[in-house]
C-alpha cells in the first residue's frame, strides 16, 4: 500500500511541477505579447506548493521512518487542495 501511494503521490507532485513550470511560460509568453499572463501571485502560489509537496515527496520516497506514508499522503493532499484552490473555487 505505501508503495502505491508514494508512485500516486510522485505523480501528483510531478504534475504539479509541470503546471508551475507551464505556468511560468504563459506568464512570460503573455508579458511578451502585451498582455498580463495569468499573474505573479498565482505563478508563485504553484511554485510554493509544487516546492513544498516535492519536500515531502522526497521525504517519503529517500525517508527511513515509518511516516513515510504520512509525508505521501500529505504530498498529495497539499497537491489536490491546491488544485481544488488556484482551478475550482
Amino acid at each position: 500500500m505505501g508503495t502505491v501511494l508514494r508512485g500516486v503521490s510522485g505523480a501528483l507532485v510531478a504534475g504539479m511541477l509541470v503546471l508551475a513550470v507551464t505556468l511560468t511560460g504563459v506568464q512570460f509568453w503573455g508579458l511578451g505579447k502585451g498582455g498580463i499572463g495569468p499573474g505573479w501571485f498565482i505563478v508563485g502560489g504553484h511554485w510554493g506548493v509544487a516546492l513544498v509537496a516535492l519536500f515531502l515527496q522526497v521525504r517519503a520516497d529517500r525517508g527511513r521512518s515509518p511516516a513515510r506514508a504520512f509525508q505521501a499522503l500529505c504530498a498529495a493532499l497539499v497537491v489536490l487542495l491546491s488544485l481544488t484552490y488556484w482551478w475550482w473555487l
